[in-house]
C-alpha cells in the first residue's frame, strides 16, 4: 500500500511545498496569513495583465459585479492559476485544494458596506483549527479606505467564530487593507471583514478567487465547461474542478485515488 502521510499541523509548510514558497518569496506572507488572518502581495500584476483583467470584469459585469467568470475569458484562468496564488492556496487549504468561485465586484461612489462577516459562513463555530477557505482579491485599482477597500478586524481570526450583532454594528478596531493596484490581498475563512463605503468618483474593481479544501462544496459549478477547460489548461485545472480525487463521482467513489486523495487532504 502506498504511504499515507500524517496530517500537518495548522500553519505548517510541507517539505514538498517549502522550496516553492521560498523560491517565490512567500515565507513572510505565509506567516502573516497564519498570525493575522490576512496578507498582501504587491506587484502581482503587470500593467497589461491588470488592464486585461479589469476590462474583462467590466465586459462581463452587470450592476455591482459578476460571478461564474472562469470560462468567460482566458485572463480569469491566468488569475486563478497564478503560481504564487496556487502556492498560497496549497499552504492554506491543502495540496488538493479546489476552485470554489471566480467573482468580481464593481463599486461606484456611494456603494455601501456589505456587512461584517467571516468567509467560513456555512461552518458552525468554533471553526476548525485548519483553515478551510482562502480568498484571493486582485485589486485592480488603488485600494484605499476612501476608495472602498476591504475592512478587517485585527485579531478576529483567533476567535474562530462568526461576529455577533453587536460586533457587526460596532466594527471595533476596524482597519483597511490598503495596497496599490496590481496587488493581491489574501484572507482566510476566519478573519472578520467587510468593506468601507466608496467616497471617491469612479469605480473600484476587484476579482475575488476562492480556493477551498477538497472536501468543501464549491460555490460555482463549472461542469458544463470542464472538458474544454481541462483540455486547454491540463491537470492543474482538473484538480481545481474536483475531477482528480475520489469524491462526488457519478459512478461512486473512485478508490483508485484513495491514497492520493487522503494525502492531498492532509498536506
Amino acid at each position: 500500500m502506498d504511504t499515507i502521510y500524517d496530517t500537518l499541523p495548522p500553519g505548517a509548510i510541507s517539505e514538498e511545498l517549502a522550496p516553492v514558497i521560498q523560491s517565490l518569496g512567500l515565507t513572510r506572507h505565509c506567516e502573516e496569513l497564519v498570525t493575522n488572518g490576512w496578507t498582501v502581495i504587491e506587484g502581482m500584476a503587470t500593467e497589461d495583465f491588470n488592464d486585461r483583467l479589469r476590462q474583462a470584469i467590466k465586459e462581463h459585469s452587470a450592476s455591482g459585479g459578476a460571478n461564474m467568470l472562469l470560462h468567460k475569458d482566458s485572463v480569469f484562468v491566468e488569475a486563478v492559476l497564478q503560481p504564487a496564488l496556487r502556492a498560497m492556496a496549497e499552504f492554506s487549504v491543502g495540496r488538493g485544494h479546489l476552485l470554489s468561485q471566480v467573482a468580481a465586484s464593481v463599486r461606484g461612489k456611494g456603494a455601501p458596506s456589505i456587512g461584517l462577516h467571516a468567509d467560513h459562513n456555512w461552518l458552525p463555530a468554533p471553526f476548525p483549527a485548519h483553515n478551510m477557505l482562502l480568498t484571493a482579491c486582485w485589486t485592480l485599482d488603488d485600494y484605499t479606505e476612501a476608495g472602498g477597500a476591504t475592512l478587517i478586524i485585527p485579531g478576529s481570526n483567533a476567535s474562530r467564530r462568526h461576529p455577533n450583532g453587536d460586533e457587526i454594528r460596532a466594527l471595533k478596531g476596524a482597519q483597511p487593507i490598503e495596497c496599490p493596484a496590481g496587488s493581491v490581498a489574501l484572507w482566510d475563512g476566519n478573519i472578520w471583514h467587510s468593506n468601507y463605503p466608496r467616497q471617491l468618483e469612479g469605480e473600484r474593481v476587484v476579482c475575488h478567487i476562492t480556493y477551498t479544501r477538497l472536501m468543501m462544496r464549491q460555490v460555482e459549478n463549472y461542469e458544463p465547461w470542464a472538458d474544454e477547460l481541462i483540455e486547454q489548461y491540463g491537470e492543474d485545472m482538473a484538480q481545481l474542478l474536483g475531477l482528480r480525487d475520489l469524491l462526488f463521482k457519478t459512478t461512486g467513489a473512485d478508490y483508485s485515488r484513495l491514497t492520493e486523495t487522503f494525502n492531498n487532504a492532509k498536506r
